[in-house]
């Protein structure tokens, strides 16, 4: 059994470890200044981070920027309920947030104040808000995605991946919690599909029309 493993299924081990990676205030989750001087600061000398970008990143969970990669002003990463692997060439617009698990993969572009979120708060109405379970729910967007400005991407409550595949493009300000095909451009609260790429007619085309789009 590895020492992560070891630790999740150990609750007072658990509890100990998250006191001594974090500050002791409700709604907090940032860590406290030698996890920032040991693994975070050290990352702002990478090529490709902003400064002026907060990064919430846990020892114990991954976190990798590709080649070319670009996070921006006032972004926030978040690893601590899950990995976050950003692959080459992805922007990160800026006031994004992403909260892990998520993967990027190749020449995703985020807009600006785009949301990821790749978990889910349960609900009890006799716990504070903050102590509400919370479960992860991963999100991937897979290569040249493009998501517009202040969009809100959720992972499935059921757990399993949440995937927006290849080529997608998702309008400005939509909420997206269901996978998104290949080639289709999706809007709205919730997203839906609005056109799909035809490629007999190399064309956009209406779901579930064989009409192109002129």
């Amino acid at each position: 059994m590895s020492l992560k493993s070891f630790v999740k299924e150990n609750p007072m081990i658990k509890k100990l470890v998250l006191s001594i990676l974090f500050r002791r205030r409700p709604y907090q989750s940032k860590v406290r200044w030698f996890v920032w001087c040991l693994f975070i600061f050290p990352k702002y000398f990478r090529r490709g981070i902003s400064w002026r970008s907060r990064l919430d990143l846990v020892p114990f969970n991954k976190f990798s920027l590709g080649s070319y990669s670009r996070i921006e002003d006032g972004v926030v990463i978040n690893n601590g309920m899950g990995d976050i692997i950003i692959e080459d060439e992805v922007h990160t617009g800026v006031g994004c947030v992403l909260i892990g698990p998520i993967t990027l993969h190749k020449h995703v572009g985020l807009s600006q104040y785009v949301r990821i979120l790749g978990m889910h708060h349960g609900i009890d109405p006799d716990k504070p808000h903050h102590h509400h379970p919370s479960t992860k729910a991963p999100v991937i967007l897979e290569e040249d995605v493009f998501v517009g400005t202040g969009t809100v991407i959720m992972g499935k409550k059921s757990g399993e991946p949440l995937v927006l595949g290849k080529y997608c493009r998702i309008g400005a300000n939509s909420v997206v919690m269901t996978d998104i095909p290949p080639y289709s451009v999706a809007v709205g609260n919730p997203a839906k599909v609005v056109r799909i790429w035809n490629t007999t007619l190399k064309k956009w085309v209406k779901p579930a029309s064989n009409k192109p789009i002129l």
